[in-house]
């Protein structure tokens, strides 16, 4: 029964795991985080449009002249051009209207243009093909020439798109006025860099420093025009074309927020976005959906037929693919539930058996009872004479473990006494020996007049030094001697990375040989500090630094290292 409650119970982990991995998907970035916060605030975007074509329809209304409506109607017509292609159709037959009544053959041919460039983009290609015919290149100035070319590669880069296939005569017709336009188009002209990189896009050429100086414009830029949305589109397909996913989303995601931010309706940048986002159904399709949905809500608003045609074979893959997992998931949901109602079932089965095991105990527990009843008074009246018994043995054992503790001290103490005492006088004897061979030094030089040599050896410094270092030295050897295990022991009070380890050639180091005198019962900071040559303030920072590297309170501290070091009893 266990066995089986375990292997249900393993299912249902497994079960709940693998719909928990199924629907983890990556956490998004910042910038697709703030492009799903511009989506939420369409509506603000759309306002803010509308108020601006307000105020360019009221200047119109009281415009006096052709010339001031016709450029009213120009700024409409931009305004219009990616927001509803019905009013920016209206404006441009205004000015086409104005501009076949004043003979303006410039303003004529520009209008023309524009209205094949609008007649493309809602689908009807054929008529804009012909429009764009009607329009005598020759009278072209040099910078409609531009806009005429620009027109004719849009043109037939639709007409290729409806066609299909990888290649057909439209392309061919496409590639050609792409070099032509560049044959044209000066670099100071702001449609310069657009133009290139479509010159390079769909070939197997590559011009980083295009990249690089798109990039650039980019990061200058105010970020909240149509051109600027232009940029990042065409960079982000640069960067596709050159296999650098990575920058070809993170521009990509860039025209989106642009283009959401400028309420345009032609907003191929999200449809593009949408599919990368889908990943062929394995990527965030929630995402995918409510991007794919807001262009294809925009395409019929617009309206464009051909965009929102495109954008249904997209959102048909996406819903699918939604569908799919959804469904996956209701089987996931289902044959979870399946396990639970299982668990469930056996669950209470085992409660049952638990349930009528218990009552047999608690009979046989009744049983045992009156006899552990007896059984415990005759074990407590043997446990008091037991403890009694105890108390006197531990009382003796700790009387004898005083006495053995006090014996020791005064071993150690002793043997410490002697030590010390034979390591003062060999000290003591050298220190005369040297005076002695000094004091003599000092006569013969006095005798020979050797002044400036005797000013030499009193002024010195090192000797002392040096003797200084033998004295420590002599100290460290015969303390180390005394207590071997003094370093581990120390360090064994102090935190891992905080241990103090001599350098190499020392056997102490300043810190460790206040520690060693406060180990010989020297606690006193101004002797302490006497005995090292140094200031009581210096001996009391290091005691403080060393204290407070301590993994033992601080106030015993001082207690703990006098009982540190393995005494070594002589032989």
């Amino acid at each position: 029964m266990k066995k089986t409650l375990y292997l249900i119970l393993l299912l249902v982990l497994c079960i709940c795991v693998s719909s928990s991995c199924s629907r983890g998907d990556d956490e998004p970035s910042a910038d697709i985080l703030s492009l799903d916060s511009l989506i939420d605030r369409r509506d603000e975007f759309d306002r803010k449009k509308i108020l601006r074509v307000s105020d360019l329809r009221h200047r119109l209304s009281s415009a006096g002249t052709p010339d001031e409506r016709f450029t009213l109607n120009a700024q409409l017509y931009d305004e219009y051009l990616t927001y509803n292609s019905d009013s920016a159709m209206k404006y441009i037959d205004a000015n086409l209207d104005i501009a076949r009544r004043s003979g303006n053959i410039e303003r004529l041919n520009s209008s023309l243009i524009k209205k094949s460039y609008l007649q493309a983009a809602i689908g009807l290609l054929r008529e804009a093909e012909s429009l764009l015919d009607t329009v005598d290149r020759s009278k072209l100035t040099r910078e409609q020439l531009v806009e005429y070319y620009g027109q004719k590669i849009y043109l037939y880069s639709h007409m290729g798109n409806y066609t299909g296939g990888e290649t057909n005569e439209y392309y061919a017709k496409e590639r050609s006025y792409k070099d032509s336009i560049m044959t044209v188009i000066s670099p100071d002209h702001p449609e310069y860099l657009w133009y290139r990189a479509w010159d390079v896009i769909g070939t197997d050429r590559n011009d980083p420093d295009l990249n690089e100086t798109m990039r650039r414009r980019l990061e200058h830029s105010s970020k909240d025009t149509r051109r600027d949305a232009m940029d990042a589109y065409v960079l982000a397909r640069l960067y596709q074309q050159a296999g650098d996913e990575a920058n070809s989303r993170k521009y990509m995601v860039l025209s989106a927020m642009i283009d959401v931010k400028i309420a345009n309706a032609e907003i191929a940048s999200l449809d593009d976005l949408a599919k990368i986002m889908f990943a062929n159904g394995e990527g965030d399709i929630d995402r995918a959906y409510r991007y794919i949905n807001f262009s294809f809500g925009k395409a019929i608003s617009y309206p464009n037929r051909g965009r929102a045609f495109g954008i249904m074979q997209t959102l048909d893959s996406v819903s699918k693919a939604y569908q799919e997992r959804n469904h996956r998931q209701q089987l996931r949901t289902n044959l979870f539930l399946t396990l639970v109602c299982l668990l469930s079932a056996v669950l209470a089965m085992t409660i049952a058996i638990i349930i009528k095991q218990n009552r047999r105990l608690m009979r046989q527990g009744r049983n045992l009872d009156s006899a552990n009843k007896q059984l415990n008074r005759n074990l407590r009246e043997l446990s008091d004479a037991q403890a009694q018994l105890a108390e006197a043995n531990t009382k003796l054992k700790e009387l004898n473990a005083d006495i053995t503790r006090k014996n020791d001290e005064l071993t150690e103490a002793n043997y410490v006494k002697e030590e010390y005492i034979g390591y003062v006088f060999t000290i003591c004897s050298n220190y005369i020996r040297k005076l002695e061979e000094f004091r003599k030094s000092i006569h013969v030089k006095a005798k020979t007049h050797k002044y400036r040599e005797i000013e030499d050896e009193t002024a010195g410094v090192d000797n002392m030094k040096d003797e200084l270092r033998e004295f420590y030295r002599s100290f460290d050897t015969v303390f180390l001697h005394i207590y071997p295990d003094f370093v581990n022991d120390f360090n064994s009070l102090l935190q891992d990375d905080k241990r103090i380890v001599p350098k190499e050639g020392e056997l102490l180091n300043t810190e460790l040989r206040i520690y060693a005198l406060v180990r010989l019962g020297i606690t006193d900071s101004v002797k302490i500090a006497d005995f090292l040559h140094c200031s009581a303030q210096t001996v009391y920072n290091n005691r403080f630094k060393v204290r407070n590297k301590a993994i033992i309170d601080k106030k015993d501290f001082a207690e703990a290292v006098r009982t540190l070091g393995k005494f070594e009893k002589p032989l």
